[in-house]
Parts: structure tokens; C-alpha cells; sequence
């Protein structure tokens, strides 16, 4: 079971060190930084007694208790003698970080396949080579050498390592949070199709998304990755779309990447997500996080832009979404907070005088409306009328709080630095910040797409 990589309660770090400039450092430092981490922690390294004020043991043989996780840095051409001190402890489950194998040549290849071999035989799991490690944010596991991300609800596989930390660092940096984090490598053993049997029963994995360039036995994969999408929103980013693109995936973890055609029906077919690209993974990861599927279909935008207003209507056009007509109802009940210039049409264009009161009040009014399913606040944040930049951001937020985060509200906040103020409370509040119209767009069509998906599963 891969869940003993997640809730493992003893850990070796083999090729741990107090030398900042390697990566026995730093897995060492991120699994230490969690004070009440009840996972044992044991580092190995012949050349020192003591690691970070713990005692270091020559090998994993002397250690004296038995282990549940083995995470291997040592360079390559040792990791094989490693593994066999492994097999020999029985240690149940092995992350091998250290690269040099099958992404490097066939002399590599044939290294990492002897080792998938042995630890076959004796019914150990492996995860890598090649690989930065794994993280479970639900106990403070960081069994990594990237930084430790906020606590939430995703959980993300990936295959590339340096390309996930850096989906997981701007992720962080828009608030999002993380259950689970999984770096397979090479895959000489984990695969996502055992990843996704375990997020598939995973309470804390409530939307999971996957970055892959190649997929080991595509039938089990689509079949898990069906099981999940129906029951977890989905999302996958494929690298390797193009000639190009499948030689560069090739090199980089040393295996065929997958037909992108053939990948992209297929996920289709599952009920996920397929992204063309990294900003629209980003809005479809954020929009399923931390916002709730719309009932319906209809969309009311408010702004104080009409030029934000417009490009984000052009774009919902282009992706098959639609606008709400205003009721006559919703019209008398926002009119007392419009100046008598504003035609109530949606979009509504409050023009820039609109501050805090106003953008509480229509909001509200809009999540109140049972002709509107989706409402996308607009704002292009003031530096003038002395207002404050986080104004707009407050009154719509206490607009959806009042009336329960019943609907999605896909708030687009424009202007550069001045998001900083409104960052530090989008994360207190999880609340997600749009930052371009088209992104706006974007996750709004994957939360109506998700709808009309799970709607036609019930007929």
C-alpha cells in the first residue's frame, strides 16, 4: 500500500548531512522544521556522528528499530549497494531522490530495472529514482527538498519534480493549500495509477491534479483515473504535447512520453479536466479548491472597469458560457446603490466611483438572485476618491460569506502590486483572487463544465 509513504512512523535519511549545499540538508531540515512531526526521525551517514543534533547510525543496518521509510540521496553509483542494506533491514517502502539512471542512458536504465527487480522480490514499494520526494501536509510530512506549502485540499502527482515545486510554489503563492504532494521521477515501481487508488479513498484529497508526460499501462490508468474524476473534480496538464515537446519529456525521465491526441480523449472520456497550458491548470485548480460547482449555468458580472467587464465577456462567449438577463426584481433592488449613469444590463458597469458599500450590496444582491448561478465581481483596484485597495475585495467577500459560499464567486482583481494588501487576506479567508480576464473565464468554464458532467452521470 503507498499509504505507508504518507504515515510512515520511522523514517531513514540515507545520505543526510549538515552541508547546506546538498540535498541530504535539506530533506533533512524540511522533515526536522515540524517540532511535533511524530514520525522517527533517522539520519545515515558513515562520516558523521551526530546530524542536526540527532544521532547518525554507518548504514540503515544500525539502526535499531525497524523502517518504515527509507529516503535515499547518496549518488547514484552507490544506491544499488544502498538498496540492498535496504532489502536486507526490510525496510517497507524506499523514495530514491538521487538521479543518474534511466534519464540519463541505457546503462542507467538498466541500474533502475535491476533495483525495481530486487525490491519486487522482497515486496518493498518504491518511489523514483529521480525524483525531489513526497510531503503529506494532513501530519506536517515534509520528505522533500522543496519548501513546505499551507495546509488545504489538494493534492497533486507529479513527474517532473523541479516543474511541480514550481506549480506547488505559485499555488502556494495564491493561497492555495495542500493535502498530498508526490514526485514519482522515473517511476521504476509507483505509478499515478497507484497514486490515484489512493487519493481516490483519501478524505484530505478533495481535488486532485497531475502533471504527466508518460503513462505506464494506459488501461488501469484510465480506468482509476474515471473512478476518481467521478467523484473528486480532476485536473491534468500533459507535457509533451508537440514533437518537440515528447523528445524533451524523453531525456528528462528517460521514457517515451504518451500521444497527446490519444491522452487528451482519453482524459475527456475519464470526466477530468485536461489544460492546455500552466495559467489555465493554475484557475482550474483554484476554481475547484476553493469554490463550490455552480447549480446552473447563468453568470452575473459587476465592475467598476467596463473594460474588464467587456474582455472578461468576450472570453466567456469564446469558452460557451453565458450571461444572465437581469430581472426586474434584481434591477429595483440593486438600483439604490447605482448613480443614475448606470444602465442595470449585465455586465453591470458601476463606473469607478463604486466603492466598498456598493460592490457589497450588488454582489449581494446577485447571489441572492435565483436567476444567477456564478457572479464575477470586477475590479480594477482604485488609487483614487480616497479609497483603500482592499475595499472592493472586503465588501464582496462579506457578501458571499452572508449568504453561505452557496455559489461561486470568481472575484478579478486587476493592478499589479497593489494586489499585495488583498492577497494576505484572500488567504485568511480562502477566498481565490482571478488576476486576467481570461483566467476569470477559464474557471468558470470548468466549474460549468464539472456541472453538465455530473449532471448527465445522473440520467
Amino acid at each position: 500500500m503507498v499509504e505507508h509513504f504518507f504515515y510512515p512512523k520511522t523514517i531513514a535519511i540515507i545520505g543526510a548531512t549538515e552541508d547546506s549545499k546538498k540535498f541530504g540538508n535539506a530533506v533533512t531540515i524540511n522533515l526536522l522544521e515540524n517540532e511535533s512531526l511524530k514520525s522517527e526521525i533517522f539520519p545515515v551517514n558513515p562520516k558523521s556522528e551526530t546530524i542536526c543534533n540527532l544521532k547518525s547510525y554507518p548504514s540503515v543496518l544500525e539502526i535499531p528499530k525497524e523502517i518504515d521509510l527509507a529516503i535515499i540521496l547518496v549518488p547514484s553509483k552507490v544506491v544499488s549497494f544502498v538498496v540492498n542494506q535496504c532489502i536486507e533491514k526490510k525496510v517497507k517502502r524506499l523514495i530514491i531522490v538521487s538521479a543518474g539512471f534511466g534519464e540519463i542512458n541505457e546503462e542507467g536504465k538498466n541500474v533502475q530495472d535491476a533495483i525495481a527487480k530486487k525490491c519486487k522480490e522482497a515486496d518493498i514499494r518504491v518511489m523514483g529514482p529521480n525524483c525531489v520526494g513526497i510531503q503529506n501536509l494532513d501530519i506536517g510530512i515534509n520528505a522533500s527538498f522543496i519548501q513546505t506549502p499551507l495546509k488545504g485540499n489538494v493534492s497533486f502527482i507529479t513527474q517532473s519534480g523541479s516543474f511541480g515545486a514550481a506549480c506547488l510554489y505559485e499555488m502556494d503563492w495564491q493561497g492555495l493549500g495542500f493535502s498530498k504532494f508526490v514526485n514519482l521521477g522515473n517511476m521504476i515501481d509507483v505509478n499515478y495509477t497507484d497514486m490515484l487508488e489512493y487519493m481516490k479513498d483519501d478524505n484530505n484529497s478533495e481535488v486532485v491534479c497531475i502533471y504527466l508526460e508518460n503513462v505506464v499501462d494506459g488501461r488501469n490508468f484510465y480506468s482509476k483515473l474515471k473512478e476518481v474524476a467521478k467523484i473528486k473534480p480532476t485536473v491534468v496538464l500533459k507535457g509533451g504535447r508537440t514533437i518537440s515537446g515528447m523528445k524533451s519529456a524523453s531525456s528528462h525521465t528517460g521514457s517515451m512520453a504518451t500521444s497527446y491526441s490519444s491522452l487528451k480523449t482519453a482524459v475527456k472520456q475519464a470526466g477530468a479536466i485536461m489544460c492546455e497550458n500552466l495559467p489555465d491548470y493554475i484557475a482550474a485548480i483554484k476554481a475547484f479548491a476553493l469554490l463550490p460547482i455552480p447549480e446552473g449555468e447563468k453568470i452575473a458580472v459587476l465592475s467598476n472597469s467596463g473594460g474588464s467587464a467587456v474582455l472578461f465577456s468576450d472570453n466567456a462567449e469564446e469558452y460557451g458560457l453565458e450571461l444572465a438577463e437581469f430581472s426586474e426584481e434584481l434591477k429595483q433592488k440593486i438600483d439604490p446603490f447605482l448613480i443614475s449613469l448606470v444602465k442595470k444590463v449585465n455586465p453591470l458597469d458601476m463606473i469607478a466611483g463604486a466603492a466598498e458599500e456598493e460592490y457589497y450590496q450588488v454582489t449581494k444582491a446577485m447571489l441572492e438572485d435565483p436567476n444567477i448561478d456564478i457572479v464575477v465581481p470586477c475590479s480594477v483596484i482604485p488609487t483614487f476618491l480616497g479609497m483603500q485597495p482592499d475595499e472592493h475585495f472586503k465588501g464582496v467577500i462579506r457578501a458571499w460569506n452572508e449568504t453561505g459560499r452557496k455559489k461561486p464567486m470568481l472575484p478579478l482583481m486587476m493592478s499589479g502590486n497593489l494586489l499585495k494588501p488583498i492577497k494576505e487576506i484572500a488567504r485568511k479567508e480562502k477566498v481565490p483572487i482571478f488576476l486576467s480576464p481570461k483566467e476569470t473565464a477559464y474557471a468558470a468554464k470548468v466549474l460549468v463544465d464539472l456541472m453538465r458532467k455530473r449532471n448527465q452521470d445522473k440520467i
